[in-house]
């Protein structure tokens, strides 16, 4: 990815799967964020994506990658991967959560956002982030408690596909967006 010295960092977070640990949750929990010095990228990606589709797929509101096509996906994904950008996942096997953490899902939540944007280090040109999160975390306490540990964690700084792979064994997603992937992590506690 080639970006501007001292420019803007969009950082868009999502997350796949559940932090439950019952019979009918996820074995995994991924966070993914896309990076880019030009939001417009994303959207020029959809924008293209929907001219190649048919009429009736071209007025889909939102794709939502667990309810779209393989052809829709595959088509989203190719874009992706020839589109200005990176890609970082953090994923967490379920299974090795300690137990006195299992029912501190903000925590672990927020100390998995918190490990991918610490990585943004690697950016050491950028002067400046804008991280943007997934509506997944809805209260304002719970938003303003990962923003506080978020400032923390960088000090002086503002997914679907890989849960594909772990929670069902599907790489084909994966290897669409393995040539952007600048940090795949995977953390047991």
């Amino acid at each position: 990815m080639i970006l501007i010295p001292n420019s803007l960092l969009y950082v868009y977070v999502d997350e796949s799967g559940d932090l439950g640990f019952t019979q009918k949750s996820t074995k995994y929990y991924v966070i993914a964020t896309a990076e880019m010095s030009d939001p417009l990228d994303a959207e020029r990606i959809i924008k293209k994506a929907r001219k190649k589709l048919k009429k009736k797929e071209k007025n889909i509101s939102e794709f939502k990658f667990s309810r779209s096509s393989e052809k829709i996906r595959k088509l989203i994904l190719n874009e992706l991967s020839k589109a200005p950008m990176n890609f970082s996942t953090i994923v967490l096997d379920k299974r090795m959560v300690y137990e006195h953490l299992r029912n501190k899902k903000d925590i672990l939540n927020n100390y998995l956002t918190g490990f991918l944007v610490e990585s943004l280090d690697c950016y050491i040109n950028e002067s400046y982030f804008r991280i943007v999160i997934d509506k997944f975390i809805m209260q304002k306490e719970k938003r303003y408690e990962l923003d506080k540990y978020m400032r923390m964690r960088m000090g002086c700084c503002d997914k679907n596909i890989k849960f594909q792979k772990y929670e069902r064994q599907i790489e084909d997603y994966y290897k669409l967006i393995k040539p952007k992937l600048r940090l795949e992590l995977k953390k047991w506690f």
